[in-house]
């Protein structure tokens, strides 16, 4: 199954993803006198009765030019991992990292699937980072290695958007260099049930293949993340943490060969079993 947001009186609405189109739950659960939950964070807090409901509505009619919301929001925390796909670590010139290297971005960073970001032209080294996002389904703490993936709610793509000449000018601005208004995009849906372990995850700009790999390439898995970040603190249901980028990214390739990200660019980010997010900039 699959879920998404949709904008619905200026405001964020739970769609149902299907091939049809995005069903509208709140309408058909109206129309057989039943109340389905209204966004994201109500489905993943509804649990398996939430997710049983809304697949009962998932034949309903679908919404005619649906304009797509960032799929979760209203969430506690934006997590982050860096350096942890093992090729991207070789092409950036860095170690493989011991443990979780771990940052943050705030909720004014997301965007939704189709939407335009601006890149302030104050800099002019805009990266790309293609990413496998975790959305966290209920509270885990001190959580284990092997009970970690049942915490999952689903998975959806998103792309690590980085600023190069902010990150590594004032002395390694991860945070600052990558919480930019728009700079977390994530979509187009919320994909139920998959197995994160060997999901190819492929990134394009203008339609050139930039990024192709495996989420088998991950240094630390997700199941392993989840334990390492539950030991420090409580992570919450409808928490994003984007599991890393796989090699290929600019910064990574040869000086006399690399083209920042620019007006007009169209990034896609598309991961096995969950569809494409696709961004232009502004």
């Amino acid at each position: 199954m699959k879920l998404t947001q949709f904008c619905k009186n200026n405001a964020p609405a739970l769609g149902i993803w299907t091939d049809r189109g995005i069903v509208d739950p709140a309408v058909e659960a109206a129309r057989r006198g039943l109340t389905a939950p209204a966004t994201m964070l109500e489905a993943i807090r509804g649990g398996e009765a939430a997710i049983s409901l809304l697949e009962s509505l998932s034949d309903g009619s679908t919404v005619e030019e649906a304009v797509l919301a960032p799929v979760v929001t209203g969430m506690d925390k934006l997590l982050c991992i860096g350096l942890n796909y093992r090729q991207h670590a070789l092409e950036c010139g860095s170690p493989l990292p011991p443990a979780p290297t771990l940052f943050n971005k705030f909720r004014s960073a997301l965007a939704a699937h189709g939407q335009a970001i601006f890149l302030p032209r104050d800099y002019r080294e805009y990266d790309y980072e293609g990413e496998l996002v975790a959305v966290i389904g209920k509270p885990a703490r001190n959580v284990a290695a092997a009970e970690a993936l049942s915490y999952v709610f689903g998975y959806t793509c998103g792309d690590d958007l980085s600023t190069r000449d902010l990150q590594f000018a004032r002395s390694n601005q991860w945070l600052l260099s990558k919480t930019f208004d728009g700079f977390a995009p994530v979509g187009p849906c919320v994909a139920l049930g998959l197995d994160p372990s060997d999901l190819t995850l492929t990134t394009t700009v203008n339609g050139e293949v930039r990024q192709n790999s495996s989420t088998a390439d991950l240094i630390f898995d997700v199941a392993h993340i989840i334990a390492d970040l539950s030991r420090h603190f409580t992570l919450l249901p409808g928490d994003l943490i984007f599991t890393g980028t796989p090699s290929g990214v600019m910064q990574g390739y040869p000086a006399d060969r690399k083209r920042w990200l620019r007006p007009g660019d169209r990034v896609e980010v598309t991961i096995e079993g969950i569809g494409t997010l696709s961004n232009t900039f502004i």
